[in-house]
Formats: C-alpha cells, structure tokens, sequence
C-alpha cells in the first residue's frame, strides 16, 4: 500500500558534518510522524488552519536557506548544519510576513510546504507568536513552537507559549536570539525537529545553460570509481559536454539539473574547472546544488565501513587526449554534487572520472520487460501501481543514451498522459516520461535500482502496455510494445488488514484536512482505522 500525499519524508544523519566530514544524503522513504510515535489530535478549531497556499502580497522566491537544525532519524535525534535550503518570504498585502518551511530545511519534506506568519513589530523586525498551526498529516495536527535550549535537559524543551523575532531588511530575512522553531504536536510534545539561527538571503548565484543552437553539445561516457573496498570497480554515466574555444563545459551531472553545465578552461592539454558551481534547485532534496571539487580518500572511521570521503579544494584537473577524444582526473581527484557550497552534503560524487566520447546513432530499443506479475490493480478505489524495466540496449544489445530514453505507458493501445491535477509532483503534462525522471514530491512515477514504478489513478482499461522511445541522431525509434492485461482484481480498503474489520474511514484533502464525506467526484485521502488498531491510507480518484 502506497502512503501518499501529507506523508512526511525524512533523511536520516548521525553527525554534525563539516568540511571534510560526508553527510550522504540518502534516498527519502515515506512515513509518518506517527511512525515514530503517537500523534495527539486536537479538538477542531475552526477559526485555524494551516498556511499552506501562498500568501497574497510580494513573493521573495527561491531564497538561500541556511539554519542550524535538530532532527529526528530512525532512533536518534541528530544536528546538523543545515546550508542551501530553499527558501521563501511573502511580505502580506496584510502587513504580515510569511515564512515558507522555517522547520528543518535540512532534512524534511511536507508534499505541499507550509507557511507561518510573522506580524510587524517595527523598526523592520517581525514576530512570529507561537504556537501556530503548521501543517495536518492525515487529519492530525502539528504545530510550531518556541523552544529554548536547555543545559540541564541537554537539547530544546518547548514553551507553552512564546515569541520569535526576525529582522526583514534588503531582501534578507534574519532570525534574532537563540529560540528555536519546533515541531510538536497537538499537546505540545517534541518531533525533536527545530531550528535556529534561521538566515533567508537572496540567491544570487546563476546556473549555466547552453543553448543548442549555438553550443555543439556531444554526450560523453563518464567512467568513475564505485567501490572504497575496491578501486578497479567502476560506474558510468552519460553527461554532456561542449566545447567553444577555450572553453570548456560539462552537463547532467545530477538528474534535477539536467540542463545545466560546469564550466572549465582549456590549456597546454589540461582541462581545469573551478570549484563550486552552481546547478540549481533539487526539489527532491529542498536545496540549492552545487558541483564542488576535492580529493578523495577511503574512510574507515565514520560510518564504521570504508566510504569515499572528501578534502575539498579549488579545482578538478582532467588531462585532455583531443585524439582519443577523452578527458581524464587521476586519484584521488573527485566532482561532487552537493546541497550548498559549504558543507558537505553529497547527492552524487565522481571519483577519478575520466570521460571518453560516446559514440551515439539512430537505434531502436529493445523491448520493456513487463509481465502479468508486474501489475497490481485496486478497482475499488480506483488505481493501478506498474512495475517495468526499460532496457538501455538496442535491439542488437548495444548501450543506448540513456539522456534521450524515454517511454509511454498506453492504456488499451492509447499513449497516456499524466497529468498536473491528478500528480501533483509534476508542473506540466507528460506523455513521454525520460528514463531518469522521478516524482520528487508525491513518488507516483520513480526507480528503484533498475526497475521503474508507476501509479496510475485510472482502472478504466483492458490492457496496459509499456513502450520505450529513443531519441538520438535525429530520429524518433520506438521500440515493440510490452502489453499486459488488466487482472480486475477488486480490492480497497477494507481488504488491506488481514482478519481485521474497519470500525472507522474517515476522508481528507491534498493538504491533510478532514472532509465531512468522501467526495464525488475528484482526488482526495481515505484512512480505515480497523478494530486491531492499525491503519491505512489511500488516494481516491473519481
């Protein structure tokens, strides 16, 4: 079963990194708060609700987050400082400012992101009076909360009641004093989720983009280093590069920033790009990106086993061979993606790449394997979840570009389109999904190792089929269509427990909020509470 929605996303970290310290940033699993321990539900008031939809007035967009934060991981609370959050200011048509997601930038993701409201105390400072109603997870309510930190408890402990100010000046929003704003629930007990120091400032930084039509832009294999334990064990990966006098420019080094370029200069056979560019925002991460460079080693000590680890510097350095059309960085030479240009936060890292030209032409790709065992469909509530793998060979076996892979999911023959309304991680309607694309906000279409998952919120179908499509040398080529049936194998919620009955449903929208009943028509969350006490939580399409 799929938990969807307000679910809560958590990344888990054990130290305070620093700037030779790696923090990994791990893929994100949905949960809930309540998977970590009981939430209190509140009486209804009816005169609160959470900020969930941008506030009218002026709009300060994609600010540089930074923040000193607390953190709730699988069993430990951890601290971390947070840097290259993203962040957002509205100055309210009320007089009022609103703050978008001051909780815990580093380390959790609502599906839509709250605001909280700070009221004018003059002379450009800002209060934010707590506690304020923060967001619902599946009709539950959390709040924020003053906190200080306490010697004696050694970590914050929530005020009953309490006040943060911030100073608003030059675009920069600036939290003053030591308090923190945490997360609790409806009787005031700790998420252990809180931050100070809260610092919002103008991005200022620029990604570099290429247009095609003035860039010859040729796709690159990208061989790196895999494994600690074993430093002839190599991955690959397909990235861009171009090349315009002296300089230098490289692509795709991270999937949510396929578009955007590092860039170098050419000279006496060296290639030499400087440190801590920037790609742009990762949505999947809430942070702002950046390609840093260092020198690699194999730590043994911080995790417990062999890892990669880092000494930042100011440059990579690649020896360019023009007549084999490579460019090579020797060990322990390294390019990291990374939320911030500071701390170490890795999302990818690249040890000792080397980069050969890939020799790319028209080809048609093999065909998806897709099976009557790949496919789950809950008629009752209106879904079907796919699992598929798309094949990045030709029909001959040859390795095709993955960056111009993509596929169509057809229903009964028709290429479906996925649209906005119903997946609410996309911003634009998708019939060709690329091969790398993943729903970072609601995981409705995402990978996992070689496999592809997909939702559909639609069972009005006979068959479904799985089709790739390859996009390289100019030509459309798509390959045969991998077709399943629709196995119409009723289920719902009442079925999910096994020997238990449902003694309550109850019904809400996209923000977490109770509806009276279930709509009809429409997407909305139903929750059975069963008689052993357990729960589950689906989405409805009508």
């Amino acid at each position: 079963m799929k938990r969807l929605f307000t679910l809560i996303t958590l990344v888990a970290a054990l130290l305070v990194p620093s700037i030779t310290t790696a923090q990994r940033m791990p893929a994100k699993s949905s949960m809930r708060l309540s998977q970590f321990k009981a939430p209190a539900a509140a009486p209804a008031r009816d005169e609160e609700e959470p900020i969930m939809d941008v506030p009218e007035g002026t709009l300060y967009d994609n600010m540089y987050a930074t923040s000193f934060a607390y953190g709730l991981g699988w069993g430990d609370i951890y601290i971390q400082n947070v840097d290259g959050g993203i962040g957002k200011v509205v100055e309210g048509t009320d007089g009022n400012l609103y703050i978008y997601n001051p909780i815990s930038q580093g380390y959790i993701w609502f599906s839509i992101l709250p605001w909280i409201k700070a009221e004018p105390a003059g002379d450009g400072k800002y209060v934010v009076r707590l506690p304020q109603l923060y967001i619902y997870d599946v009709g539950d309510p959390y709040y924020a909360y003053c906190m200080h930190y306490d010697e004696d408890e050694g970590m914050p402990v929530v005020e009953e009641e309490g006040e943060i100010e911030f100073t608003w000046e030059d675009g920069v929003l600036t939290q003053l004093g030591d308090k923190f704003i945490g997360l609790c629930d409806a009787t005031a007990d700790w998420f252990y989720m809180a931050d100070q120091h809260i610092v919002y400032a103008p991005q200022t930084d620029e990604p570099i983009t290429l247009a095609e039509d003035q860039y010859y832009i040729q796709s690159y294999t990208m061989t790196y280093l895999s494994d600690p334990t074993d430093l002839t064990k190599t991955k690959e990966r397909i990235v861009d590069v171009a090349i315009d006098g002296e300089d230098i420019y490289i692509g795709y080094l991270n999937n949510n920033n396929a578009e955007s370029f590092i860039k170098g200069r050419l000279a006496d056979g060296k290639a030499t790009f400087p440190t801590r560019q920037y790609l742009g925002v990762d949505p999947y991460y809430n942070g702002h990106i950046y390609v840093l460079t260092g020198d690699a080693f194999v730590d043994t000590e911080t995790y417990g086993s062999p890892v990669f680890n880092y000494n930042l510097n100011d440059e990579i350095v690649f020896t360019v061979d023009e007549d084999a059309h490579n460019i090579v960085a020797e060990w322990p030479a390294a390019m990291i993606t990374n939320v911030g240009p500071s701390t170490l936060s890795i999302l990818d890292d690249y040890v000792a790449p080397g980069l050969v030209a890939f020799d790319e032409f028209p080809a048609v790709p093999a065909t998806p394997i897709f099976t009557d065992e790949d496919i789950t469909v809950n008629s009752a509530s209106g879904w079907a979840v796919l699992h598929f793998t798309i094949p990045t060979v030709d029909v001959d076996g040859y390795k095709l570009n993955e960056n111009k892979l993509y596929y169509n999911i057809l229903l009964d023959g028709e290429a479906f389109t996925f649209e906005p309304g119903a997946y609410i991680g996309l911003t634009d309607a998708m019939t060709d999904i690329p091969y790398n694309f993943e729903d970072n906000i609601n995981f409705d279409i995402y990978i996992s190792g070689n496999r592809h998952t997909v939702y559909l919120y639609t069972t009005s179908f006979e068959t479904v089929g799985v089709q790739s499509i390859y996009t390289a040398g100019d030509e459309v080529n798509r390959s045969e269509v991998a077709v399943v049936s629709n196995p119409v194998q009723p289920s719902g919620v009442n079925e999910l427990a096994t020997g238990a009955q449902v003694v309550d449903t109850r019904y809400y929208d996209l923000t977490g909020r109770e509806l009276p009943t279930a709509p009809a028509t429409g997407l909305y969350l139903q929750r059975a509470t069963y008689s052993d006490g357990t729960t589950a939580t689906i989405k409805v399409v009508k």
